[in-house]
This record gives structure tokens, sequence and C-alpha cells, in this order.
């Protein structure tokens, strides 16, 4: 095979994997031993897994370390953890594990070579119930996921994992199948998520607790404004009309004052349809008299009693301007935090 045909076989064979990918991938599309040998004597291509591939070169990423690992362990595993985490985008994981994490059945060994990939056996392996792709990547499912992070997470960062689940629509009941399943396997992340369901639902059964919360960071904004000085707080309130009509749902509002506000944080307030939604319903809410004020995370995160200070200011101001008593809205309205 001329060099120019083999090197463009490889950049093909390389784009559409991140920068790696296999000497059986490799030999699929008539790349013979003696071209990798030569490719790898010329330092185009280096081989830092048995049997991996990669485009001396080519960016250092997660996306390619994740489809290396993923490759590695093919069907025998998937990637896992953290890792599976970023590519599902979970709430909670907040940044690219520099490691990525395959978990594979006891027994089955992986030479992982030069490869920031640590391998996790499991007695009974990869139920192919629990695996998807996501970008070409073998991964765990999303359910498997939460039931894995949910071991080295605290019981607010138990709560964050279920609420991102439940938030993108999936069941309640998925989950609690999937957690079954694993626990009897002994891992201790899948018991934890089987206690926050539990809690959960039985706080539903007796109306405790409402619907999932728009995001995490609107419980955060929620605690940060605990305070008597705004009285009423409720969270996932629902406007409507006199008439019952819907006119929109905020994050939080203090009814009492036509008082909203939005958790404001990149992750849920970017993009061009995104702004064209906010920015209808604020104007709906303008015509309804009310006030909408947005929150960032650097701001509640940074100094807390400031934004409390600022929006305990403005509840103030909204009570003397409308001429009302600063009384709490129907526990029905929403959910309250007075």
């Amino acid at each position: 095979m001329a060099a120019s045909v083999t090197l463009g076989a490889v950049v093909e064979l390389a784009a559409a994997h991140h920068g790696a990918f296999t000497r059986r991938q490799a030999a699929a599309t008539g790349l013979s031993p003696t071209s990798i040998a030569a490719l790898v004597r010329r330092g185009v291509l280096a081989e830092p897994a048995p049997g991996l591939l990669v485009v001396r070169g080519s960016p250092s990423t997660f996306e390619r370390h994740a489809t290396a690992a993923a490759l590695l362990v093919g069907d025998r595993g998937a990637v896992a953890g953290d890792a599976s985490g970023w590519l599902h985008r979970v709430d909670g994981v907040e940044r690219a594990p520099a490691v990525i994490e395959v978990v594979v059945a006891k027994g089955r060994r992986v030479a992982v070579g030069d490869l920031p990939v640590v391998v996790r056996a499991c007695r009974a392996g990869i139920d192919p119930r629990d695996v998807v792709e996501l970008g070409g990547v073998r991964t765990t499912g999303l359910a498997r996921t939460i039931c894995d992070l949910a071991a080295d997470r605290d019981r607010r960062g138990i709560v964050r994992l279920v609420d991102d689940f439940e938030r993108r629509g999936r069941s309640l009941r998925w989950l609690e199948v999937t957690a079954r399943r694993l626990q009897a396997k002994g891992r201790s992340g899948p018991g934890a998520v089987l206690a926050e369901i539990g809690h959960r639902t039985e706080r539903r059964r007796t109306g405790r607790e409402g619907q999932v919360r728009g995001s995490w960071f609107q419980q955060m904004v929620a605690e940060c404004l605990a305070s008597p000085r705004i009285p009423g707080l409720v969270e996932e309130y629902e406007v409507r009309d006199a008439d019952g009509r819907f006119i929109a749902r905020c994050d939080l509002a203090v009814p009492a004052v036509r008082l909203a506000i939005e958790a404001h944080s990149r992750r849920h307030h970017t993009g061009s349809e995104r702004e064209a939604y906010d920015e209808r319903r604020d104007n709906r809410l303008a015509e309804f008299g009310w006030d909408v004020r947005y929150v960032g995370w650097a701001d509640t995160t940074d100094t807390p009693q400031a934004v409390r200070r600022y929006i305990e200011r403005l509840v103030a101001r909204r009570a003397t301007d409308l001429g009302v008593p600063l009384l709490p809205p129907p526990a029905a309205s929403g959910r309250s935090l007075s």
C-alpha cells in the first residue's frame, strides 16, 4: 500500500475516534501489521497499550482517553464512575476526570500500559442492561452511573444525583430496580440511592414534597435566602391569573410582593433558545406586575450574605410600594421554605 494511502486511512480512522483506535479496527480498513509497524517507526503512531494505537500529536483530551479506555475493554466492560458521570453530564460531576475508570468482570485482565486508565473488577461483570454508548464510548447507563457515584457522596450529594435523574424525566422505578439489582452484589452506592428513593417517596405520599427542583443550584439559592425578612419564600412557584390560567413558573418567589427569583447559572440559562424562553417568561410576569431578579452562581457561593441582604431589601421595598403585608402564600402553590 502506498505511503500516502496508508497515512490517509490512518487519519480517517483516527478522526472518527478522537485520535485512538485498535489494531483490529486498523486491519478492518485494510491496514496491514507491516504498515502499522512502519507508521510507529516513523513516529506517526504510538502504542501506549497493547493493541491500542494513537496518533502522535493528537490532543490528549478526556474524549481521547475515554475512547481509548472503552476500546481496551471492548464488550468485556465499560467506562464507569466519574468518567461516565461526565459523559452523561451528571449534575455534581464538575469536571472531566484525569483518570478514566473502567469496570470489567472479575478475572478479566486488561493491560492499560501508559494510558490514564484504572480497572475495577466486579464479581458479576457488567449487565448488558447497564450499558449504553455515548459519543462512540461504551459506558454505564445513567441509572447504573448514579448508583456508582453515590458510593462516595454524602447525603446532599446523593440528593443532587437523584434530583438530576428525575429532572431528565427518568422514572424513579427504573432507578430503584437498578439499585436493588446492584445492591445484591455488595456495593454501597445502591443502598444509599434506595434510601433516598424511599425518603422522597414517603414525603410525596404524605404531601410534604412536590416535584423535583429545576436545578441543584436552585436549592443553594433557596438555602442562601432563608431569612425571616423574606417570608413566604416558595420554590417552583406557579403564577396564575385571576381565572387560574397559567402564566409562568418561577424558580423561587415571594408571592406576597410579586417577586420572582431565578437561580441563574450558565449551565441552565445559556444559549439563544433558553435566553428567548427567559425573556418571554419575564415579559409575561411583568404584565401581571411581577418583578423578576436573577441570582448568579458566583455571588451565591462567594458572598451569600450580600445576596440575602439584597433580596431582603427588595422584599421590603416591594412590600412598601405595593402596600401589602408579608404573608406566606397558600401551601399548595409550591414548596414553602418559611
